[in-house]
């Protein structure tokens, strides 16, 4: 809990009066979205602020931040400024526009925390509207001032955290305080690791922190049983109605707390021995993006199918006619996938073993997943999929299912929602600034000057963007009144396919800000799709010396990096842009060092290619160059083998080789 609140930051002060004025005048144009807040807010005088207020601790989960960097503090609204999201997924698109600039509704909190709650605040009863106290209204979500945490949530030795009251437990889904990273890290500070500021309500209840005492310790919390979450159900139990023959999920859970795929383990689907994927790393306060790059055939499509065979339920498995043996890696006899949920502590499995036609595994979650493979064109035949299903994937198993009809679903919106759309689609496909999309005689066409061209005449990469926009749209906005606020899960294989360079360029960018709410999971082989990925959100799959798929994450940001130099890095590995002969000799260089022992003739090999590096001067050309690159080369051949497990970190590398340069080279200090 936060005890006080600082006095307002002049900088706040003086501005807070003309900002609200213009942002009334913003309203009142029947804005379909909030607008952006003034920079005003990135003042380093109100993050200083806040962060003192808090000891330097996310207000909501208390762990440690820094001021900046991934870890970073992040001012953000404890009311949130447009679209307020109630418990039952309703909307008021215009609650609490007029704290944007109010002092005691800021607070510096983690972006986990952010990303997670979204816009939702839940209240029981009316909300306050402009003009009326506060005090009046009944909020769900507890206050870091005015609520004490420990009253309400019941902290658990192992690092866990459950709910005694309705308040602690919506405090537990919104915030996803169950996450991975926040459960270890508490108990680690539980063990004595880390800094003593962090979890202060969790120290107080449990006595952990070395200085707490009889007198700073707080009272025992109240007996009675926990509140269950209704996002951290057991795994496997179904949460769907048994009267609905197709097994659709409860979706009063899905508006209650935001589902997102946090971690993915597989064993023995198809290529794949055992791999385990970090998807929470997103440095992000919108819906997190996850960017599989990797060579054909090194399993990062069967990443998809993994994710969405285990979520996706039993009735659809068989709908699609999915065998359960065309997915077992040669020669295993059984496999495995669990994928973990924000806020769950126990993963979502699939099992099967060899023989078997069906998987084992449980029902649709309720959360919406969407997926979509290489190929998404205009529908030739009728979807066989419902419009109410929550989970549809059939374009990602089958790439003649067919998908949305721009046409007919963009000539059925109202004038508003048509605007929003078409807009989102117009930035999305780079369009100039005199180019539309229009409707008129029952038909969608894009206007371009005096050119009109209808949907269905235009290119492959016209088609593929538009179609699987609309088609995301079509089922979120069912769901939810705008496309900013529509939460979900999205698989697309080859991001980029068809695409022309500059709608590659700017998908990422574009989709992020039509839908900042969907969590995007992607494949793609070309670097232009990087753009708009922030860090964290980029995975290599690769396939070691021995053929098994290993996955790296240890990456250097993308952001500011040049295609060229994109395709050197660690994202795509080629030795050079110029010369195929130097790519091939590092690949040769790299697999024969990841060997645990060499024959003779592997030996002689290895030095016909280190003798050949050194010939076009890869090594460098003095002997300070030679340690320091032979050195790097020998990491990521490591790396290579094995993934991140089996290699320093870049920090912990960058650091040895610094040790290097001062300990054993002539003026290296």
């Amino acid at each position: 809990m936060v005890s006080t609140r600082p006095a307002e930051p002049d900088v706040l002060t003086a501005a807070k009066e003309r900002l609200t004025a213009e942002l009334e005048h913003a309203w009142r144009q029947k804005r379909s979205r909030g607008p952006e807040p003034d920079p005003v807010l990135e003042d380093p005088a109100i993050l200083d602020a806040l962060m003192q207020m808090t000891a330097g601790t996310c207000a909501y989960c208390e762990r440690s931040l820094t001021a900046q960097g991934s870890d970073g503090a992040v001012v953000t609204h404890h009311r949130p400024t447009w679209g307020a999201v109630g418990s039952h997924g309703d909307v008021d698109l215009t609650a609490y526009w007029w704290l944007t600039y109010e002092w005691d509704n800021l607070y510096a909190a983690c972006s986990d925390c952010i990303r997670s709650r979204g816009s939702r605040f839940p209240v029981a009863g009316p909300r306050a509207g402009r003009g009326q106290p506060l005090s009046a209204e009944q909020p769900l979500l507890l206050d870091p001032i005015l609520d004490q945490p420990d009253e309400h949530l019941r902290f658990q030795s192992d690092g866990t955290v459950t709910a005694f009251t309705e308040r602690g437990l919506v405090a537990c889904d919104l915030l996803a305080l169950n996450r991975d990273a926040l459960v270890k890290a508490r108990l680690a500070a539980i063990g004595g690791d880390g800094d003593t500021t962090a979890f202060a309500s969790m120290h107080r209840q449990l006595g952990t922190r070395p200085h707490e005492t009889a007198k700073t310790r707080r009272p025992p919390i109240p007996e009675g049983p926990d509140l269950p979450s209704t996002s951290g159900a057991e795994p496997g139990l179904p949460s769907y109605n048994l009267n609905d023959p197709m097994g659709e999920p409860d979706l009063g859970h899905y508006f209650q707390a935001t589902q997102w795929i946090e971690r993915v383990v597989i064993r023995n689907f198809r290529p794949i021995r055992e791999l385990e994927i970090d998807l929470a790393r997103s440095t992000s306060e919108r819906g997190p993006w996850t960017v599989l790059l990797g060579e054909n055939g090194c399993g990062k499509s069967s990443v998809l199918h993994a994710i969405a065979l285990t979520m996706m339920g039993g009735e659809q498995r068989r709908r699609l006619g999915i065998d359960a043996r065309r997915y077992l890696r040669d020669g295993a006899h059984k496999g495995l996938v669990q994928v973990y949920l924000s806020g769950r502590t126990d993963p979502l499995e699939l099992r099967w073993a060899s023989g078997d036609t069906e998987f084992t595994g449980p029902e649709p979650v309720a959360a919406l997943l969407l997926g979509y493979g290489a190929v998404r064109l205009l529908p030739r035949t009728p979807s066989t999929q419902r419009d109410d299903q929550v989970v549809r994937v059939d374009n990602l198993f089958d790439p003649l299912a067919p998908l949305t009809d721009p046409s007919a679903w963009l000539g059925s919106l109202d004038d508003d929602t048509f605007d929003d759309v078409a807009g989102g689609i117009h930035e999305m496909l780079a369009l100039d600034h005199d180019a539309e999309l229009v409707r008129g005689d029952d038909r969608v066409v894009l206007r371009q000057g005096r050119s009109r061209s209808d949907i269905v005449t235009l290119s492959d990469g016209y088609q593929s963007m538009v179609v699987m926009a609309c088609d995301i749209l079509r089922a979120t906005m069912r769901l939810w009144s705008s496309s900013a606020l529509a939460e979900g899960i999205v698989l697309v294989d080859e991001i980029g396919a068809h695409l022309h360079p500059r709608w590659r360029l700017r998908i990422v960018t574009a989709m992020r800000n039509l839908m900042p709410r969907m969590q995007f999971i992607v494949t793609t082989h070309d670097p232009l799709c990087l753009r708009g990925i922030v860090d964290g959100e980029v995975v290599v799959i690769r396939r070691n010396s021995e053929g098994d798929v290993v996955s790296l994450t240890d990456l250097p940001p993308v952001t500011g990096m040049r295609i060229d130099q994109l395709l050197t890095s660690e994202h795509f590995g080629l030795g050079s842009t110029d010369d195929p002969e130097i790519t091939e000799l590092w690949e040769s260089y790299y697999r024969l060092m990841a060997l645990k022992s060499l024959g003779e003739e592997q030996r002689e090999r290895l030095d016909r290619v280190r003798r050949r590096l050194d010939e076009l001067e890869q090594f460098g050309s003095t002997e300070r160059e030679r340690l320091l690159l032979t050195s790097a080369a020998d990491y990521i051949a490591r790396r290579r083998e094995g993934g991140d497990a089996a290699a320093p970190t870049s920090a912990e590398m960058t650091a040895k080789m610094a040790d290097l340069w001062r300990k054993y080279l002539p003026g290296g200090a």
